[in-house]
């Protein structure tokens, strides 16, 4: 004959049942027992070991956030170049400088380079620190010596001035960097 004990279900997650075999008085052995454990099946089988995609991209992004501590290189900065002129877009005087500026913020946005451009009233001491504190790793600001040279002033943020580059080298150079992945 056999007898099975279970505990209280709800005590334990996992069901126990304790068999044991009656045997009869005059039988000398030890009585015969087993436990058996019984646990239930999952209802929803899913994938331990990878997290879900978006989990892993998540993940990969704020070990580089973490890493370069805010300050990407220009390949992987959200903002990489920020055209700052001297004088403000609504000032007359300053309209052939911002004209020239926004040729330059289009022709690197026409290689495909993330551009900013702040044409404000702002000093320029004002431009160039709030460019530095949303982290834009290269600035190119132009004044009137800038617009007649046909060039431009170079700022890497960490780094400060780069001096005076003509367009097309200033152009060359970010380009460069963004293909090369320059850190």
């Amino acid at each position: 004959m056999l007898r099975v004990e279970t505990p209280n279900p709800a005590k334990s997650f996992n069901a126990r049942a304790n068999i044991r075999a009656l045997q009869s008085a005059t039988d000398p052995r030890p009585p015969l027992s087993s436990r058996v454990e019984c646990r239930p099946l999952p209802t929803r089988r899913r994938s331990v070991s990878t997290p879900p995609r978006s989990a892993r991209t998540s993940g990969f992004i704020g070990v580089l956030i973490e890493h370069y501590a805010g300050n990407f290189p220009l390949w992987l900065a959200p903002d990489q170049v920020r055209v700052i002129t001297i004088g403000a877009e609504d000032d007359p005087a300053s309209g052939p400088l911002v004209k020239y500026a926004k040729a330059i913020a289009r022709e690197l946005r026409g290689q495909m380079v993330r551009v900013s451009t702040d044409f404000g009233n702002n000093p320029i001491k004002a431009k160039i620190q709030d460019a530095g504190q949303l982290r834009v790793h290269t600035m190119l600001v132009i004044g009137g010596r800038d617009l007649d040279a046909g060039a431009g002033s170079v700022r890497l943020h960490g780094k400060g001035p780069q001096g005076a580059k003509s367009k097309a080298e200033a152009v060359a150079d970010i380009l460069a960097a963004i293909r090369e992945r320059r850190v």
